[in-house]
């Protein structure tokens, strides 16, 4: 895209992005209700988790379809149908009396997310050089911030004072206001459809992958609920990898595959793509542990609890908006790195904590937790999506969108693992149940910092000039 495209759809594109991810961000608001729509709903902590299960394993098969759909077809119209797929099951879900409905609708509302987290990038890449593209997508990004912030403070009030179903029904006037914002602030030639694929769409490659996808992310969570060696994890894992080694052995033999050759053949996009999947996998623990902490160890209601992770998000803001700006100017490799290494930081901050801690103390660890992930979504998002072609931005930030809910899944996934096998060895050990659960927090935080690192270390590959990362040459 030339100087002249941005000038004139830079700020309306950016508009439009950063609404769609907002919205999306807004399920956030799950991690404060997910108690009372257990207690309302009469289910078990165990029955209940499927809200999140099946949500994140339709994000995750529907990423690449949704991304080559949108960069085939034209991405303003997908992103208007994001809008309302989330809008319409949100509004559905509000009005479920039981269980089995609420998660056939979360199916829904998962790819409905997921395309709006992959178009909203994508429209922003499409519309500024590589020269400006860190800090366009940064403050695209710093939407998902936002998008937190509210989601845990409104939430935690709407659940307290009307109950579970506000979180699902207030998001609809949201969704109405997204979808004018979609209408009017994307222009047509920054979300026009490209003719670059050949032959026909990839529908059985979309499809393939999507149930690949779906029964990975299925198999990991339900070896956290019944164990690595149940019948539920091995069938589903067993279909993920047929269903794998069906779509790779045809992906192989027609024109046009869904993940472009092309992308799979630049340094930097593999770089940023693993990055984001392990810093993920890292920093998803936050949202996963830590309202345990809040809640039960220092005995703080879910309104504090919203407060915390409000912290993190507004620091996560901040951080993303700084991220992609420095990332301009000083390099996306040395950005992303920074980002890793000071989540890092933070994660063995927080590992270290203690049962008696004040809410101010952790409210900062929270935030310098959520400052150095925001640096690194950011620069990652750069750094990945840099020297992407306008005619691969859908592909391109789809795969920064799958890696990141896999990322989740298996975070919640190990997190669990780690974390209840030191408990039970603490409690083998005489420690009481307080002190088990610090123990084994601590040594999870910890686990989470190493992987942190690795999400640096996987970055640094040949040395790249500041040039070569802002736009003058292919970034190596």
């Amino acid at each position: 895209m030339n100087r002249q495209l941005a000038a004139g759809a830079g700020i309306p594109t950016i508009i439009a992005g950063a609404a769609g991810l907002y919205l999306g961000a807004l399920d956030f608001s799950i991690n404060v209700s997910l108690p009372t729509m257990r207690d309302s709903l009469g289910e078990s902590l165990i029955t209940v988790q499927w809200i999140i299960v099946i949500y994140h394993a339709s994000r995750s098969g529907s990423g690449f379809g949704v991304g080559a759909f949108g960069d085939r077809f034209g991405l303003k119209w997908l992103f208007l149908a994001g809008v309302i797929l989330n809008s319409v099951a949100v509004g559905l879900i509000a009005l479920q009396t039981d269980l089995a409905g609420i998660v056939a609708l979360r199916v829904m509302q998962g790819v409905g997310v997921t395309i709006l987290f992959t178009v909203g990038p994508a429209l922003v890449a499409r519309a500024f050089g590589p020269h400006r593209r860190g800090a366009a997508l940064g403050v695209t990004i710093a939407a998902v911030g936002a998008g937190q912030v509210t989601a845990t403070l409104g939430g935690g009030w709407l659940v307290q004072t009307i109950g579970w179903e506000a979180i699902f029904w207030a998001r609809v006037p949201i969704g109405a206001a997204v979808l004018l914002i979609g209408m009017f602030m994307i222009q047509p030639f920054v979300a026009a459809a490209t003719r670059r694929s050949v032959g026909a769409f990839n529908w059985a490659g979309a499809g393939l992958l999507f149930l690949a996808l779906f029964m990975f992310a299925l198999s990991v969570s339900i070896a956290r609920i019944d164990g690595w060696t149940s019948v539920g994890t091995l069938g589903t894992g067993a279909l993920f990898v047929a269903f794998a080694a069906l779509f790779v052995w045809r992906e192989r033999r027609i024109e046009n595959p869904l993940v472009p050759g092309e992308l799979l053949r630049m340094p930097a996009f593999l770089a940023g793509a693993a990055s984001n999947l392990v810093a993920t996998i890292a920093y998803f623990l936050m949202w996963f542990l830590f309202p345990f902490y809040v809640v039960d160890t220092l005995g703080r209601s879910p309104v504090a609890l919203g407060a915390m992770l409000a912290t993190m998000g507004a620091s996560t803001f901040v951080g993303s908006t700084a991220g992609g700006w420095l990332a301009d100017r000083l390099g996306d490799r040395v950005m992303t790195v920074v980002g890793a290494v000071g989540t890092a930081g933070g994660l063995l901050w927080m590992s270290q904590i203690s049962d008696t801690a004040s809410l101010p103390e952790v409210a900062l660890r929270a935030g310098v937790v959520g400052l150095a992930f925001g640096i690194h979504q950011s620069s990652v998002y750069a750094l990945t999506m840099r020297h992407v072609s306008g005619d691969r931005a859908g592909a391109a930030s789809a795969t920064l969108a799958v890696t990141q809910t896999i990322g989740t899944v298996l975070s919640v996934s190990i997190g669990t693992m780690i974390f209840s096998w030191r408990e039970r060895l603490a409690l083998e050990e005489g420690l009481s149940e307080a002190g088990a659960f610090i123990d084994a927090y601590g040594d999870a935080f910890l686990a989470a910092a190493g992987v942190a690192l690795i999400a640096g270390v996987i970055v640094i590959g040949k040395r790249a000039t500041k040039r070569s990362e802002t736009g003058g040459d292919e970034d190596a």
